[in-house]
């Protein structure tokens, strides 16, 4: 489960990279099959070695998320490139369920492959486990230019999830994967859209169609009774899916959505705070909003505050032009209020807490921390130079 939650979320963050501009190393080698045939399509990755002292006395170890990855050709061949100088383990197939360099089963057992900036090393692996089936399919309609969609593969017995980029036609390849059940999942997950349960036998290749659920535009705006609106978790939800939705800074938001009938529900919302009404026009949403055919707009959810808000009032002296004081903070997203000409400015609503305060207009003041209580905050300040 570690290891699992590991790559997840180099996953998310993206590929380790090298440090800065610094030089670079190179790992090939040859993948032969049990049989001592070439090893075609069969996943390669480096992942980085346990430190030597540190595997004397371990009882077991779970390999970190793989550094670099490509696939054998149709020699068996590999190259792993832009790899930060370092020691590392070699694996060919899937991260637990494949073979460690030279021919070991477990990482405790592998030999480190030493990389050095500018001198490639090699290391050809004799498979010690069964190199599968191919697995690969199409996603339909294809992706969405520029929205980097990977097909994730993972499974009980996997120490990594295997990602490989969507093709701009909706194709994908994981190479070959080990007889056994996985799951395969997009990313980012489309709306309605949940893992496959797939099972891998000794056949040569397994082809997956992906169909992804088509989706419609639900738009609307956040009211509050009093204030700001504070910062909170709206989600779409349904009996198959939990669709985040953004919320912009005026209270507007944009989502898609698939055809079911589906609640909003507004999470971590300050004490005192709650969604109290969902309305679509006249109608009320109370028992769900069904999304059928077609695009959804003019949705208004009302989220009930605290009585008797603070307020925050102050003056600032010696601005020589007209400024908007904005405050910011993590229960907030931001608050703007212009000057007026005697420096003061107010909100008459504020959540209780901690805020950031800056004048673009007179950089020089910096950020001053407000912390704000009932009933109110007083603030004076004076910029710098006046």
């Amino acid at each position: 489960m570690t290891a699992f939650i590991l790559a997840l979320f180099l996953l998310l963050q993206g590929a380790p990279g090298g440090a800065g501009g610094a030089a670079q190393g190179v790992i090939t080698g040859q993948v032969l099959t049990r049989e001592g045939t070439p090893a075609t399509a069969v996943r390669v990755a480096a992942i980085p070695a346990p430190p030597p002292k540190a595997v004397e006395g371990l009882n077991y170890y779970i390999p970190p998320a793989p550094t670099r990855v490509t696939q054998t050709d149709d020699q068996g061949r590999y190259r792993l490139t832009n790899l930060p100088p370092g020691q590392y383990l070699v694996a060919a197939g899937l991260v637990g369920v494949g073979t460690y360099y030279p021919g070991e089963r477990e990482p405790l057992r592998a030999g480190a492959v030493t990389v050095a900036a500018g001198e490639p090393a090699t290391a050809d692996v004799k498979m010690v486990t069964p190199i599968g089936a191919r697995v690969s399919g199409r996603v339909t309609p294809p992706p969405v230019a520029g929205t980097g969609e990977i097909a994730v593969l993972s499974g009980v017995s996997l120490a990594e999830l295997a990602e490989i980029p969507v093709a701009a036609d909706g194709q994908f390849a994981f190479g070959r994967v080990p007889a056994g059940r996985y799951l395969v999942s997009i990313f980012p997950t489309p709306p309605g859209f949940g893992s496959i349960a797939v099972d891998i036998r000794e056949a040569d290749s397994t082809a997956l169609e992906i169909k992804r659920p088509p989706t419609h535009v639900i738009s609307g705006r956040i009211t509050t009774t009093s204030g700001p609106i504070p910062r909170g978790l709206l989600a779409l939800v349904s009996e198959k899916s939990y669709v985040p939705v953004p919320i912009n800074a005026d209270g507007t938001f944009t989502a898609r959505a698939q055809s079911a009938r589906h609640r909003f529900e507004f999470r971590g919302l300050p004490s005192g705070y709650a969604l109290t009404a969902t309305r679509l026009g006249s109608q009320d949403l109370a028992q769900g909003l069904t999304v059928g055919n077609a695009d959804i707009s003019g949705v208004l959810l009302t989220v009930n505050t605290p009585r008797d808000l603070p307020w925050i009032r102050g003056t600032i002296t010696g601005l020589a032009s007209p400024a908007t004081v904005e405050m910011t903070g993590p229960i907030v997203g931001s608050l703007k209020s212009a000057v007026g000409r005697n420096g003061s400015f107010e909100f008459p609503a504020a959540t209780p807490g901690l805020y950031y305060l800056r004048v673009p207009e007179a950089p020089a003041l910096g950020t001053v921390n407000v912390v704000v209580t009932r009933p109110g905050a007083e603030i004076q300040l004076k910029a710098p130079g006046r």
